[in-house]
């Protein structure tokens, strides 16, 4: 009796019944790393996302028992990378580097911001 043990049928293995589903967890868990990585805009949008599922086989010498090892990887796009502009020198004796100021730092009060000059207008041409 092919297919049936002690009255039981026998349920081949399947991907939705394999673990009772656990691999379909592993994967919605994958896909929700890769898509909160597709919304963080601190990542390149044209990086390439990809969730691999493995599947290794592994049976005993007469080939009757054996174990099914499952691995699902996300594989997401680093976070981009940041230059930041920074000026290296001695303090106090000690070597310390400070970020360099950015342009609104340079500026720090309303009245030191530099006033928008126009150029005047040239002759025969209107702005």
């Amino acid at each position: 009796m092919e297919g049936k043990t002690l009255g039981q049928e026998v349920q081949q293995v399947t991907l939705s019944r394999l673990a009772d589903g656990a691999v379909d967890e592993l994967f919605q868990d994958a896909l929700g790393k890769v898509l909160e990585n597709i919304a963080d805009p601190n990542t390149d949008h044209k990086e390439k996302r990809a969730i691999t599922v493995q599947f290794v086989f592994t049976c005993d010498e007469e080939r009757h028992v054996g174990d099914i090892d499952v691995r699902c990887v996300a594989k997401v796009a680093p976070v981009k990378r940041l230059t930041v502009g920074v000026y290296f020198g001695k303090q106090d004796g000690l070597l310390v580097a400070v970020e360099a100021p950015r342009q609104a730092e340079m500026f720090p009060s309303p009245a030191a911001h530099p006033r928008l000059v126009q150029a005047a207008a040239q002759k025969g041409v209107t702005p």
